[in-house]
């Protein structure tokens, strides 16, 4: 069985006008431990695919099985525990707490279920962060930090919870070129190290051809 088993999947928004038709009968799998980017024209439906893996939203129709386990049909608590112990988040936008400093943003995710952890979180922060480059930098707050090196302190955030999977929305999408295959690398890096299968969205084709394995979307948007 597959890691990731996503089955007849459709996906629609409601608008004044009608039904926003995102996607149609989307069938694929992913392995475990798989690096694939998702790559398509503009409103084509990437982005909602991530949100689906992530349990952010709800197909229409479908299934979505992630490591056994119906993401699609959980409900709001049991869908925020499996975010928290399974998904790992990378945006483009990085979405940092302005007045947290880089060591207190990667402990933000955790930091109510502190108690319940089988580990230490503030060590396991300071770590990546040193695993990410930043061990001079982690009282330094987003303001004072570049471009690259709030999403260094992005992907160390998204690997605090040891996640099974990591979805990453264009993580390099507002970096220059070279940041952008600093963070690339980096990422990958951390990925194999914790075995993670990794889903990427890109429009970068250079991207895509370092994946193991790339799944293009069609753009399929009509009102009914």
């Amino acid at each position: 069985m597959a890691f990731i088993q996503v089955e007849h999947v459709s996906k629609s928004y409601k608008l004044p006008t009608g039904n926003l038709s995102i996607l149609h009968d989307l069938s694929f799998e992913i392995e475990a431990g798989e690096f694939v980017t998702i790559t398509g024209p503009s409103g084509c439906g990437k982005t909602t695919l991530l949100a689906l893996l992530g349990a952010l939203d709800q197909p229409d129709s479908g299934t979505i099985l992630v490591d056994g386990h119906s993401v699609h049909a959980l409900g709001a608590v049991r869908a925020a525990d499996y975010r928290r112990e399974t998904i790992g988040f990378v945006f483009q936008l990085f979405y940092l707490l302005p007045n947290l400093s880089a060591l207190e943003n990667v402990m933000a995710p955790l930091l109510p279920y502190r108690r319940m952890l089988g580990f230490d979180l503030r060590k396991r922060a300071q770590e990546l962060l040193e695993q990410v480059g930043l061990a001079s930098r982690m009282g330094h707050t987003p303001a004072r930090l570049s471009g690259g090196e709030q999403q260094r302190v992005a992907i160390a955030r998204a690997l605090i919870n040891q996640p099974k999977v990591l979805l990453a929305d264009e993580p390099t999408g507002n970096l220059d070129p070279e940041t952008g295959r600093e963070i690339l690398e980096l990422l990958r890096e951390q990925q194999r190290q914790g075995k993670q299968t990794l889903v990427m969205v890109t429009h970068d084709h250079e991207i895509a051809d370092i994946a193991d394995r790339t799944l293009s979307l069609l753009k399929l948007v009509k009102a009914e």
